[in-house]
């Protein structure tokens, strides 16, 4: 009897232990691959060390919307200056695009149609900055769906015209006027 219930008490100190061990694995702390499907968009940039909001050991970065919000759009008001809307670097995008539409009224306007996106839940969308729409480029064809047309920035260029890129050759553009028309692609920050 006496053996048995040692050889119980055994048993349960085995199980006991087995039940509080865990499985680790290697994949969990991974940091996705840009093309991946990510936080309401594609991932297309993992920020980096000096970019705006980055924090060392989290992981953040920007996403894009998989596909156009539209194809021929005017980036902001005719006529109107638009201060505050001249960032040009990665973090800046959403910044620059509520500088536009706290000046524009008018609905149709590139950032303003960013600024109302609603995607996969996710409402915190906006026109990106010229350094941001520069990656969105280089890394188009792992984006995919990014057609050759000239794309809107969120970064002014003297007040009264927008930067832009072609998005056949890579040329930024920064004397487009702003109620000229371009391509529209939404991004978000996680």
């Amino acid at each position: 009897m006496k053996h048995l219930k040692y050889f119980l008490f055994l048993i349960l100190v085995f199980t006991i232990g087995l039940k509080s061990c865990s499985v680790q694995t290697s994949n969990t702390n991974k940091t996705p691959k840009i093309g991946t499907i990510y936080q309401g968009g594609i991932l297309f940039y993992v920020l980096q060390e000096g970019d705006i909001g980055y924090v060392s050991g989290e992981l953040h970065g920007l996403v894009v919307a998989p596909s156009d919000q539209s194809s021929e759009i005017e980036w902001g008001c005719f006529g109107t200056r638009i201060k505050g809307a001249n960032k040009t670097a990665i973090g800046t995008g959403a910044q620059n695009t509520l500088a536009i539409i706290a000046i524009c009224d008018e609905t149709q306007i590139a950032a303003k149609v960013c600024n109302e996106l609603v995607l996969e839940g996710y409402d915190d969308w906006f026109l990106p900055s010229k350094d941001e729409l520069n990656l969105l480029y280089l890394n188009k064809d792992v984006i995919t769906n990014f057609g050759d047309f000239y794309y809107w920035s969120s970064t002014g260029y003297g007040g009264f015209n927008g930067w832009g890129q072609d998005f056949f050759s890579g040329y930024q553009y920064g004397n487009f006027d702003e109620y000229g028309y371009g391509y529209v692609r939404a991004i978000r920050a996680f």
